[in-house]
């Protein structure tokens, strides 16, 4: 078989073509590669960072929710004293003890000058109150100085007239229930700010 110089350089030509045809494609393919690579990357990253995100607001709530508790927490404590100061000043009302009725009556006459107001440790607090808890608050205060003046002079009243052992019936009753309505209208209002069942 004779070597011509024609054939020679066809199979050059044609073997070059093909090394840069490979090339080429080579080429092409590997761009395509990069180019789903790089939406790969891209499509990973951002789910991350949804993620990484849905747990910075889970955690922003949950601490959010810890501190509203703390906050309702405060509101929990100064309620149960208010009640038992309530329940302190009726029992007073109802009972022939001049030692329990001169205490209810310092009482009563502190209340008149500020015991119904949010205690300065709870201040701080108040402030993450919803509106609704504060509107409540103020209708219970309103309430609980209707009862205190009624209370004060039914105990005023009766140590003037000096007591015998039989309580009395002192008019305060329905002042007391008010205040004590009240007083679950705010608790209620806080649990329902917490999410908590009725």
């Amino acid at each position: 078989m004779a070597f011509d110089v024609q054939t020679a350089v066809v199979v050059a030509l044609l073997l070059s073509s093909g090394i840069a045809l490979g090339t080429l494609l080579s080429r092409w393919k590997t761009r395509q590669d990069v180019a789903v690579l790089e939406r790969q990357i891209n499509v990973h990253l951002e789910l991350t960072g949804r993620q990484h995100r849905a747990f910075l607001d889970a955690v922003r709530e949950q601490d959010s929710r810890r501190d509203l508790r703390e906050v309702y927490d405060d509101l929990a404590r100064w309620t149960h004293v208010l009640e038992r100061t309530v329940e302190e000043v009726w029992s007073a009302c109802q009972t022939a003890d001049e030692q329990l009725r001169k205490r209810a009556l310092v009482t009563v006459e502190d209340w008149v000058w500020g015991g119904g107001q949010v205690p300065a440790e709870h201040v701080a607090a108040s402030l993450c109150w919803s509106g609704d808890v504060h509107q409540r608050v103020r209708e219970f205060k309103a309430k609980s100085f209707d009862f205190m003046f009624a209370a004060r002079t039914v105990l005023k009243h009766d140590q003037r007239l000096g007591l015998d052992s039989t309580p009395r019936d002192t008019n305060v009753y329905e002042p007391y229930l008010d205040t004590l309505s009240a007083l679950d209208k705010v608790r209620s209002c806080a649990r329902a700010e917490l999410g908590v069942g009725q």
